[in-house]
This record gives C-alpha cells, structure tokens and sequence, in this order.
C-alpha cells in the first residue's frame, strides 16, 4: 500500500512538475553553454527527492527531472556521475570533478563555493534543511539558472510535498480515506499552478517587451546588459569581441526624414542578427547605434566577421547612403581580461567606433594604446571642465582704432589661462588642449558671456562706444545648439547687442558651410555683426563676401607685411576697394610698425589694430588705458 500509494503521488507530483520546470526556466538563456557538459553529483538514496535506479543504472526523481526541463529550455547540458548506490559527493566535490552537488543537507558537502537551500523538512528525528551546491568551477549562468529555478515558490511546494509523502507514509498502512485528501490536495496543487503559469506567461510577455528595441523588433540595452552577464562566463570571455556599431543618424535626418533613418537601422538590425552566430548576441542600444557581442578565436577572424558585417549594412540602396557618403562604422573591443562589466566593455568599444569617426577608418580596434589615450583626454577634460568652473580663464582685450589709428573705436577680445600653479598661460598652449578634449566650444561660450558681461559694464565708462569682437571656431558656429545657447547667453545682459561682433574664421566657411550660414544669419538677425577673420591667406574666397552677411573683413597679417612692395600695396588697395565696393569695412589687423600703418592708412582701410597701437592686455586693467583715446 506504501509503495502504491507513494507512486501515485510522485507521479502526480512529476506531472504537475512537468509543467511547471517548462515555464519556470523560460527566462534563462537558450543558447549551448560553449559546448561544455555540467555534470552533477547526485544522492544515490535521498528518495524521491533523488535516487539511484539500480536497475536502469541512472538517476531518477524530482531534481534529475528538474534538470531535464531547464537543459530542454537553456540548452545547458546537465549528466549525473553514476557512481552507483555509494555517496560519492564529497570526492567528488572535493576534487572538483563536479559542478553540482545535487540534494545533501546543509553542511554535509564540504569544498562547495555556494548552496542554494531548496527546502526544510522533517524526518520524525530532527529538522533536515536541503540544499543543492555548487563548486568553483560551476559557470555563473549555470549557478544563476538553476538557483533561480530550485528557489521559486512553485519548486519549494512540490519539493516539499514529495519529500513528506515518503518521509510520513509508516510500514503498518495508510488509510484509504487520506486517498482522497491527497487526490484533492494534488487538484488544487494543479490549479494553483495553472494560475501561475498563466500569471508567468504575462510576466515572461511583459518582460520580452521590457527588453525588446520598439523599432528594429531585436533587444535593447537592458537585453543586450542581461545577455552578457548571464551568457559570457569568466572562461569564454577571451573568446569574445564587443562591437559598436553606428551611423550618423543626425546628417541622415538633414537630408531625409525619420521614416529614412528607421528603415536603414531596420535593415542594420535584420543584418547584423543574419550574420550573428549560435554564441552571438546584438541590441540596438541608442538611436543609429547597435551592439554586437560576437565569438572569434584570433584577431584577424574578428576583423574578418567585422569587415563582411560592415560591407553588408552599407550595401543599403538608399539615395542618402549613396549621394551622401554616409555609412557604418564600428569600434571593437576584445574581452581580454575576465569579468569585465557590461558598461565597461561597450564604453570602450564606443571610443573605438567614435575614433573611427574621427579618423575615417571603417572600424577602429579599441586597444590598450588607444584607451590610455582616451583615459587622457579624461582626465585633461575635467581639468579643463574645473579651469572654467573657477573661471580662471580671463578676458583680455586688444583695442582697434579707426582708418588713422588715433582713436581706439573697438576691441577684440582674447583669452588667457590664468592658472594657479603655473601662471598666466597664451592661447598656443591651451587651445589644442581644449581641442583635444573637444571643449573649444566651451572656451567660445565661456568667453562670449565675458565679452557680453563687459559691454554692459562699459556702459557707465569713456569705453561706451565701443564694439568688442568675439571670436568663433568652426566647431562652434556647427553645433546643432548654437542659436540655443547664443541667445541664452545674450540675453543675460543688458547692453548694445549692435556693439558685439562675431568673428569668425575662414576654415568655418569651408568647413561647414549650410549649419554655419543659418547660425550666422541667427546672430545677424539678432543684431549682432559679422567680421570674418585672417581674410586673404586661407580658405575663403571673394564669392564668400557675397554669400554670406559680413559687415567687416579682418586682412590678414601677411598682406600687410607684404605692402612693403609695390604690388603688395596694389593688391591691399584693391581688396579694400572691393570690400567698400560691397558695403563692407575692411580692418588691417598686425600692424606693428610705423611703415606698415602708413601703408594702411593710404589705402584707406577703415580700423588698425596691432601691437603698435596697443598691446594685449587685461579687459579691467585701466592703466593701460592712459594713452589711449576712446571714441
């Protein structure tokens, strides 16, 4: 009657298990575990928990049965060590021919790196808690898997039961009236699991839609973060490369629309998931970017994998693609090291991808060399970033006179690095600092409020007449937040904003020309004029005088050193003429020397400015000032 009756209820208990071990392992990975078998060493008589079937010389019970459906679902490859009726876990675990030490209670296993308690029952004696261990050379996704599975409540209850059932049956019967009991325990065991797998079912949906990318359909961050971890174990990760791959989603929407840009990440992503092997996983992680993490044994097959992924996401048929040179890039990273974090592994591959960028290259590798210098430009950002938050960037000033160089009718504004462990610092020794750490455009903003904070205070001095010149770069006047942060600032102080003059140089025109002319044309509309910097020496041409709304021409330094020929103040004399003939104001800048300021003044340029008539100075130092008449 023991036996039968027992048999009734581990069959019942192994059917409703069956259910529940299908929808209690959906979440792990479904991918082979690199090809390695995880093998386990079980109890030979912990019945029905685990025991060994002599007859059929294998393991039976609840846990091989649980372990079953977690490899159907994980593709985790599980295989008991069949050592017969003796007890061999404590060999085994000892030296670590296992990664599972499967039912023992707690503190008979000895070398196991952790144990998951998976229930307390008692045994008529004394309180026995069972656990399920694993030693240090168990995977951590397959530590992370089967904890999860053997600590959700559903486990415990069928665990639970089919351990009392065995534990309470006594040799002397049992009453049949308890039959039914048990009959209707197990209905309600079923229906109660029902509910749980249908509530499961939703959470799995809900979670599937947590970590799905609403637009290409494959993961997210969040998929591609819970992948790594739970996939990539400390041994396979040097078999590993992490690319970033991107686009530039922003000239794409200058040209196109959204629609556009959509449908090209959507093919990038039907591409990239085609070419991702068995042990390959991808996400789309931010707009026109996606992440690969990708197996190759040696560096030259990750470039090769790299190149064909790169050569099928540009073959696009698209008119944007095509016309405007606009393609895929990508930065790789090896996983070298064991348990690198996700974050890290794709921040790195970043820098790779945005060195591309720069460089032009297809893809960059992002090797140590490359990250030290990245670690660098780090460092030399949040010193530059803390210069500017104390505003040890000071503004200085060169005063411009008028077409006789008499009275100071402006300035042009400068900048200095006043710097507490090394002093004052000129501009050629940070500038390509702030270059290098792509914060020029700060030091522009920084130094655009200083000129608009001085022209208000000018308002109550003998310097109220006077136009300040604020220089721009090119990468500056290109920025897509330029009028933003313009008027932002502008709009802080209350001054003459016909007095303040934006100075831009040539390679600006050059360079960007489209996003440069609207944002100067927002400053002209704002009142603002426009002087264009070194004109005659560098990129621009005479075509840039009429396409763009320049009220003054800044001749450069070389033109006037070269007037002292006949030809050279013939040429000086005609680009004047020309800027006069245009409605434009012509200014020799550099003028150093008595002869070189004769020279200007007889070709009727209309201001002067150069260490002849004023030097460099601090904007609020006034002694300076004694010799110089305002207008």
């Amino acid at each position: 009657m023991k036996h039968k009756l027992t048999a009734i209820i581990t069959a019942a208990v192994l059917l409703i298990f069956a259910t529940f071990a299908a929808d209690a392992a959906v979440y792990t990975v479904d991918k082979p575990t690199n090809g390695n078998t995880i093998y386990i060493a079980g109890d030979p008589d912990m019945y029905p928990i685990e025991y060994y079937d002599v007859q059929e010389k294998e393991y039976k019970g609840i846990l091989p049965e649980l372990y079953k459906k977690i490899s159907e679902k994980s593709g985790i490859d599980f295989s008991y060590i069949n050592s017969g009726i003796t007890n061999e876990q404590y060999r085994l675990a000892k030296n670590k021919q296992v990664e599972i030490v499967s039912a023992h209670a707690k503190g008979d296993v000895d070398y196991l790196a952790s144990e998951v308690h998976i229930l307390t029952y008692h045994n008529g004696k004394e309180e026995i808690e069972l656990c399920v261990g694993f030693t240090s050379i168990a995977p951590a996704n397959v530590v992370s898997t089967v904890t999860s599975s053997l600590q959700s409540t559903s486990a415990e209850q069928i665990l639970r039961l089919s351990v009392e059932t065995a534990v309470t049956n006594s040799p002397n019967g049992f009453p049949f009236w308890m039959l039914f009991v048990l009959l209707g325990l197990v209905l309600l065991i079923i229906a109660l699991t029902v509910n749980i797998i249908l509530r499961r079912k939703k959470e799995k949906q809900a979670k599937e839609n947590r970590l799905t990318d609403p637009v290409t359909g494959i993961g997210n961050t969040l998929y591609f973060d819970e992948w790594y971890r739970n996939f990539i174990s400390p041994a396979s990760s040097p078999l590993y490369y992490i690319a970033y791959i991107g686009i530039d989603v922003q000239r794409i929407l200058q040209y196109t629309d959204a629609a556009v840009s959509e449908e090209i990440q959507i093919y990038a992503a039907s591409e990239i998931a085609a070419e991702s092997g068995e042990s390959d996983f991808c996400a789309r992680v931010s707009d026109g970017r996606f992440a690969v993490a990708f197996e190759a044994p040696v560096e030259e097959q990750a470039k090769e994998y790299i190149e064909r992924l790169l050569s099928r996401l540009n073959r696009f048929n698209s008119d944007v693609i095509t016309k405007y040179h606009i393609h895929f890039q990508a930065g790789i990273f090896h996983l070298d090291a064991p348990n690198i974090p996700c974050e890290k592994a794709l921040f790195n591959a970043r820098h790779g991808f945005y060195h591309a960028r720069e460089t032009g290259a297809s893809y960059v590798f992002a090797d140590s060399k490359l990250l030290q210098r990245e670690e660098y430009v780090r460092s030399l950002k949040k010193k530059l970033r803390d210069a500017l938050d104390k505003k040890e960037f000071r503004l200085y000033v060169q005063y411009i006179f008028d077409g006789k160089g008499k009275t100071a009718c402006g300035a042009e504004a400068l900048s200095r690095w006043d710097n507490p462990d090394k002093g004052v610092i000129s501009p050629t020794e940070y500038i390509n600092m702030l270059e290098t750490a792509e914060m020029i455009d700060e030091l522009d903003f920084y130094i655009l409020e200083e000129c608009c904070r001085t022209l208000q205070d000018w308002k109550q001095t003998p310097k109220k007449n006077l136009w300040l010149s604020c220089n721009m770069t090119r990468i500056t006047l290109s920025s897509e937040n330029f009028a933003e942060r313009f008027a932002e600032i502008v709009k802080k102080f209350d001054f003459d904003i016909g007095k303040l003059v934006i100075e831009i140089t040539e390679d600006a025109l050059a360079e960007s020309k489209k996003l440069v002319m609207d944002n100067i044309a927002i400053c002209k509309q704002m009142g603002c004029c426009i002087a264009l910097d070194d004109f005659g020496c560098g990129y621009s041409s005479v075509k840039d005088l009429n396409d763009y709304p320049i009220d003054i021409i800044k001749i450069d330094r070389e033109l006037i050193i070269e007037s002292n020929t006949e030809k050279g103040r013939q040429l000086l004399s005609g680009i004047i003429e020309l800027a006069h003939y245009l409605g434009i104001k012509a200014l020799c800048e550099g003028v150093e020397t008595e002869e070189e300021l004769t020279v200007s003044v007889e070709a009727e340029c209309d201001y002067i400015q150069g260490y002849l008539l004023a030097r460099t100075n601090p904007a609020d130092e006034p002694s300076v000032e004694r010799n110089i008449i305002f207008q």
